[in-house]
């Protein structure tokens, strides 16, 4: 019981960094700073691996379960996502 609880607690923090993330990414220009762009690849690339692990029935350990909700409970109060990886602004019309 407790692995599949610690599977299902990954696996649902993981989804959320990967969907936290990957808007943030897709965001980003040439003008945001190289360590913001490189920590936020590195956040998506171990959550999806985390994701494919638990799928191939691998068990996280409650170290890596903790962290993991860590930094997904990071992401989910984030407001500044928005100021750090600003959308490109539109065009008006007149």
């Amino acid at each position: 019981m407790t692995a599949l609880l610690l599977q299902l607690v990954v696996l649902l923090a993981a989804g959320v960094i990967v969907v936290r993330a990957e808007p943030a990414l897709n965001r980003m220009s040439r003008c945001t700073p190289f360590m913001i762009r490189a920590s936020f690849h590195l956040l998506t690339l171990g959550a999806v691996a985390e994701i494919v692990f638990i799928l191939s029935g691998e068990v996280p350990s409650w170290q890596t379960a903790i962290t993991t909700v860590g930094v997904a409970a990071l992401l989910v109060c984030e407001r500044r996502l928005r100021l750090l990886c600003p959308s490109p602004r539109r065009k008006q019309t007149s």
